[in-house]
């Protein structure tokens, strides 16, 4: 089975390749450096194709010019990929914590990304440093597994909601759908658009009197987005 893809956003060089280091058997990393515009970066990101984010937070300790951290980079994203898979490492977590949205996607960056010998800890006994490093590395391993079991839970909800808005498509070509299944197939094609680029979507058309034209525009719309969905796959 093929790697995931991760983007992995950081400022450093030297972090991106502990990174890459550190989760090479688990996913093939896309490294990105932040530019100064965070749209730019951003579109960067979406147009990898990536399976989960996962950015550093502060930027401007190498780039003066980014005058923007990974809590306002993942904030954008999710507004156009709403639920994608998405973590920040950083060394400041209490900073982290304050600024960002979830507290539930921070993770301490040195904790995850092992450091050379040279800046290993203090010489202690041989057991306690085995004992050491062996947690040090079942809690970076957790950390991937957390990762892993995110993209994989995304990709199993987005494959739900496509399947039964597939299925609502077929029924509306045998059959006029009720009020309930129209709502239904229209919350499902918000929520699809929203995790795959939240544009053109169908109109949010709930129970009203306005049902022919309404509901000739939304199965058009519905058409064309089962056609979306096709090409997708």
């Amino acid at each position: 089975m093929a790697k995931y893809k991760i983007a992995y956003i950081d400022e450093s060089d030297a972090d991106i390749r502990r990174f890459q280091r550190f989760s090479f058997n688990y996913f093939d990393v896309i490294p990105f450096i932040p530019k100064d515009s965070i749209e730019e970066t951003c579109n960067d990101i979406l147009e990898s194709h990536v399976d989960a984010v996962i950015s550093d937070f502060e930027f401007s300790e190498q780039l003066s010019t980014v005058h923007y951290d990974g809590t306002d980079l993942i904030s954008l994203f999710l507004k156009k990929r709403e639920h994608f898979p998405v973590f920040i490492l950083t060394s400041y977590e209490d900073d982290a914590i304050s600024k960002g949205d979830d507290v539930n996607i921070i993770y301490e960056k040195k904790e995850m990304i092992k450091k050379t010998s040279s800046q290993a800890a203090p010489k202690i006994e041989t057991s306690k440093v085995d004992e050491f490093e062996n947690k040090e590395k079942e809690s970076r391993e957790n950390f991937l597994e957390r990762v892993k079991a995110q993209i994989e839970k995304y990709k199993h909800k987005l494959e739900t909601d496509e399947s039964r808005l597939l299925q609502l498509i077929t029924e509306s070509r045998k059959r006029k759908l009720n009020d309930a299944e129209i709502e239904e197939l229209s919350q499902l094609d918000s929520k699809i658009e929203k995790a795959l680029d939240k544009e053109s979507r169908i109109p949010n058309i709930l129970r009203n009197d306005k049902e022919a034209s309404d509901l000739s525009m939304l199965l058009k719309k519905v058409d064309e987005l089962a056609k979306k969905l096709d090409n997708k796959k």
